[in-house]
């Protein structure tokens, strides 16, 4: 008798003495001011400018001349001396395009609008030359 009154008493000290925290959050932080929403939209690069895909861009590749001529699928490329012909690909929100050759296959494979007027030419890690290089500008419309 005195055990099971001893393990009744054990067993009901253990049951209230792991009682749970109640932790507070902070809910002051979950909106934004009207100075955070302000300075948001100042310092913000997102634009809701449509991108116009058909064009002819010219810049350099790691010091050599390209020029691209875009139409809404299908793309041409001038580089080193010969001519690529072959489908475009617009990935994710568009911002992003992959291009893909018919016959020859050029050095590169992705590009990303820096803006509508500017494309850059991404490296095999999907990442921009960090020397500010291999951006390619929109020089006609047609």
């Amino acid at each position: 008798m005195k055990k099971i009154v001893f393990l009744l008493f054990i067993s009901q000290f253990f049951l209230f003495s792991c009682k749970k925290d109640n932790v507070e959050v902070d809910k002051s932080s979950d909106g934004l001011s009207h100075e955070d929403v302000l300075s948001l939209e100042k310092n913000s690069v997102f634009t809701s400018e449509t991108l116009i895909y058909k064009g002819v861009f010219e810049g350099k590749y790691f010091g050599d001349k390209i020029v691209l001529k875009l139409a809404d699928d299908k793309f041409t490329a001038e580089y080193k001396g010969q001519s690529y012909d072959g489908e475009l690909f617009k990935k994710d929100d568009g911002s992003l395009m992959e291009i893909d050759s018919k016959k020859k296959k050029l050095p590169f494979q992705f590009l990303r609008w820096s803006d509508n007027s500017e494309i850059m030419i991404l490296n095999e890690d999907g990442m921009a030359d960090d020397n500010g290089e291999n951006y390619l500008t929109r020089i006609s419309d047609k």
